[in-house]
């Protein structure tokens, strides 16, 4: 039973230790790009062909 208590300790240690800190990501720019092109209109796609012939 010790060692469970051990290992979740570890576990729980390990997680908040390595896990990212908020004002590390907001002093990180963050850059949105357009998908596609200068962020203009994209086209619908074609209509699927009749296949009813």
């Amino acid at each position: 039973m010790k060692k469970i208590y051990i290992v979740l300790l570890t576990v729980i240690f390990s997680s908040v230790y390595l896990s990212c800190d908020p004002q590390d990501l907001s002093e990180k720019e963050v850059e949105l790009q357009a998908c596609c092109g200068d962020g203009g209109d994209i086209p619908p796609p074609p209509p699927p062909p009749d296949l009813s012939n």
